[in-house]
């Protein structure tokens, strides 16, 4: 076997379910496009679904360095939260494949009834982001920069109205109604400045 290969098979597969959708390949499929054999692809992954769960995994992992980084680089609690913007912004422009497959996911997966444990780890995952950016709100509320809200609510109406202007972006209504990226994240702001910002 190849030194790499258990990554081989992330790349491979991470394109072709671009490509093809989740329904749309096999493992048989991913083995054949990364120039393995099947019992190969076995060694490293159970099944298909371990081989897409794990890459929403990476992206889970790139978002939330991106959290990280951007946070630590600010000083004020408003401008952190604006940063949580700004680093959903830099993972739907420069990590796009993951931004796909991992929106993908909570279509496809989290409408299900049969719940799984690789399911509810990547929903926790994707509630550290909320948990980061509630941290940052309640800092905050404790410096008297901020109303006294409920953190996680705060942070689930942001990232809800981030999410919500990408997936517009995606299709294209920013460029129909005369939009940029700039003029929401202007808006972001006056939302934290004077939505949850305490007035003077």
């Amino acid at each position: 076997m190849r030194k790499n290969n258990r990554q081989e098979i992330l790349d491979t597969a991470r394109k072709l379910f671009l490509q093809y959708g989740y329904n749309g390949i096999s493992m048989r499929t991913i083995a054949s496009k990364a120039k393995l054999t099947t019992g190969a692809v076995y060694f490293h992954f159970k099944n298909k679904r371990e081989i897409y769960e794990t890459i929403c995994h990476e992206a889970l992992n790139i978002l939330n360095r991106l959290f990280k980084e951007g946070i630590d680089a600010r000083e004020t609690s408003p401008k952190k939260l604006i940063s949580t913007f700004d680093s959903y912004l830099t993972f739907y422009n420069e990590y796009r494949d993951y931004y796909n497959i991992l929106m993908e996911y909570k279509g496809e997966f989290l409408d299900t009834e049969d719940p799984d444990p690789g399911k509810n780890e990547i929903t926790r995952r994707t509630g550290e982001l909320l948990d980061m950016m509630a941290e940052v709100f309640r800092e905050g509320v404790s410096e008297g920069t901020f109303r006294d809200l409920d953190p996680h609510t705060v942070a689930f109406f942001l990232s809800s109205v981030t999410e919500g202007m990408l997936q517009f972006k995606k299709f294209g209504v920013h460029n129909t109604i005369g939009r940029d990226d700039n003029d929401f994240r202007e808006f972001m702001k006056v939302i934290i400045g004077k939505g949850i910002q305490k007035q003077s």
